[in-house]
């Protein structure tokens, strides 16, 4: 769902879909039949996607196909838009419902009831999977033998240290893993001290900017006053400042807003930070 043109109309999604499939396996070593022409789905797309997919499956035979539907949520935008109508969902149910080597995975950041109502009531069959973060078993694994080459070694501490500043967090687990890297190679050594580290969490800052940026306009709010007010109260709590007990209704839908998001979360009726290394970079770079 990254390219604009899959979401422009049900004829550009649809043709999206064929050509995706088509192209993917045949650098597996499978030939399905040639995609129709883009202008071809102008008339009745979803007629000329299940006839195509009738006969690509039969030429899959016992094989299964997983159609991953990465950032989903812009069909939801799609629709609210106009470009696309509610048909697509009643096409992708008789899909889900009716082809069985078909399997579907929608990924994205948001849950089906928050992107509206439809999805909760069209997609009732789909089961929602929250990934959020690694078993600490597994990020130690991640950061001790990541390759069988993998030589790198850490003083005593600094793995925990890693892993409570990440939280096992994935992506920040690999980008400050890189960044240890980068830091032993500039400093031709194969230990992380823990200056190595500090030098590290400044490089996973500049090469992470993206990340730490998208949480802090995408995930502070939705509207534009949201936003501006989820900025000022991660300010503050990099400050170690609490909100107000008697806070506004902003405030509250924007607190609710960052806890379903995990950017904070709450104990003992005070809220923190998620994470420590975006409270780091929110107390170093936004302020």
């Amino acid at each position: 769902m990254q390219s604009s043109a899959i979401t422009t109309s049900k004829a550009d999604f649809c043709y999206g879909l064929v050509r995706a499939i088509y192209k993917d396996s045949k650098s597996q070593g499978v030939t399905l039949s040639i995609p129709p022409k883009r202008n071809q789905f102008k008339q009745s797309p979803y007629t000329i996607l299940e006839d195509w997919l009738d006969e690509a499956l039969e030429k899959l035979e016992d094989r299964q196909l997983l159609l991953n539907l990465d950032e989903f949520e812009k069909i939801g935008t799609a629709i609210n838009e106009g470009r696309i109508s509610l048909q697509l969902f009643d096409e992708l149910r008789h899909l889900i419902q009716h082809y069985d080597q078909l399997g579907f995975l929608f990924s994205g950041v948001k849950t089906l009831q928050e992107i509206g109502p439809h999805w909760s009531s069209y997609f009732i069959s789909v089961v929602p999977i929250k990934m959020l973060y690694l078993e600490p078993e597994e990020a130690e694994q991640l950061l001790l033998d990541p390759d069988p080459e993998f030589t790198l070694r850490y003083d005593k501490g600094i793995v925990e240290e890693v892993l409570k500043l990440t939280h096992c967090q994935p992506y920040l687990l690999q980008v400050l893993g890189a960044a240890m890297v980068t830091q032993a190679n500039i400093h031709h050594t194969d230990t992380v001290t823990s200056d190595l580290l500090k030098a590290a969490i400044q490089e996973a800052f500049i090469q992470g900017e993206p990340y730490f940026t998208n949480v802090w306009t995408e995930f502070t709010g939705e509207s534009e006053t949201e936003i501006l007010e989820g900025q000022r109260l991660l300010l503050n709590l990099a400050k170690g400042q609490q909100p107000a007990t008697n806070r506004n209704e902003i405030t509250e839908t924007v607190l609710t807003y960052m806890l379903r998001h995990h950017i904070i979360e709450q104990r003992d009726n005070n809220y923190y930070f998620e994470v420590p290394l975006v409270k780091m970079w929110v107390k170093q770079k936004a302020m």
